[in-house]
């Protein structure tokens, strides 16, 4: 049995109109979603009342406040890439088997905010969403500090320094290990080409990544997992070839959506008004 509240179907149907336009009438309102007058009246009067809706008693105009910002601050950037990709993610998976992943940023760790897993017939686990990993040991950490701008990457030493003076007291002969892990990480990571984190053990699964690019900086990173056996010689490169496309596939969704475009080095890069 539904569970569709109407009142609350038709107050959105009525703050979608009303984004499309600066000013809106009863008329024009009435129009655009086929609600009677009558009910358009009540569900104004009562959006006023909230502070998303003002009038214009004289000229019976309406207008959106900036309280409707509020409505979407829960929505970021991230999760608008992770929307986009997640489609692409399940086609690649049903077409291949090959069960893929998204992950984003989230307090100095790579988070997975989607996973095809569970489409995947090879899938390891029922899905990873919310798994969190760290950035030197994880393919899509490495993947996101070996292609992140310098201003990223600084900040991520900065936290992991941080982190390091909290729990061995500073010692500056560990800060400096770490310091040097990570340029070793960097660089063979970006000579191999993704992020890679191995099977550790037999029957154990491994992992690779790639980096989804925004006007230079790591806004995403899309990883393949599967069964480490597979991820040799021809299956390396088939399994590489998959997560390529899924990558390339979700950049190319992405720029009609930012304003901007793919260029040579397969970063989106926003366009600039003149």
């Amino acid at each position: 049995m539904s569970e569709v509240i109407r009142p609350v179907v038709r107050a959105l149907d009525v703050l979608r109109a009303m984004n499309h336009q600066p000013q809106s009438t009863l008329l024009s309102l009435h129009h655009a979603t086929g609600l009677p007058k009558s009910t358009l009246h009540r569900l104004l009067a009562t959006l006023r009342s909230e502070g998303y809706v003002r009038i214009d008693v004289v000229r019976g105009r309406y207008t959106l406040t900036a309280k409707v910002r509020e409505l979407s601050e829960g929505y970021g950037e991230q999760q608008g890439v992770v929307d986009i990709a997640a489609p692409v993610l399940r086609h690649i998976t049903r077409s291949t088997g090959l069960p893929l992943a998204i992950g984003v940023l989230d307090q100095g760790r790579i988070v997975v905010r989607y996973s095809s897993m569970p489409y995947s017939p090879i899938g390891s686990e029922h899905s990873t969403i919310g798994h969190a990993h760290d950035l030197l040991r994880s393919g899509m950490g490495q993947a996101f500090l070996a292609w992140c701008s310098e201003t990223q990457r600084a900040r991520l030493m900065q936290r992991l320094l941080l982190d390091i003076s909290d729990t061995d007291g500073g010692e500056r002969p560990k800060m400096q290990s770490v310091e040097m892990q990570v340029r070793e990480a960097i660089a063979a990571t970006r000579a191999r080409g993704y992020g890679f984190w191995p099977a550790e053990g037999r029957g154990a699964s491994a992992t690779l990544a790639l980096p989804v690019l925004m006007d230079g900086d790591v806004v995403a990173v899309v990883s393949l997992t599967t069964f480490g056996a597979l991820l040799v010689q021809d299956g390396l490169q088939e399994c590489l070839a998959v997560l390529q496309r899924c990558r390339d596939d979700v950049m190319h969704l992405l720029a009609p959506h930012l304003g901007a475009e793919v260029n040579a080095s397969g970063s989106v890069t926003r366009n600039v008004e003149p």
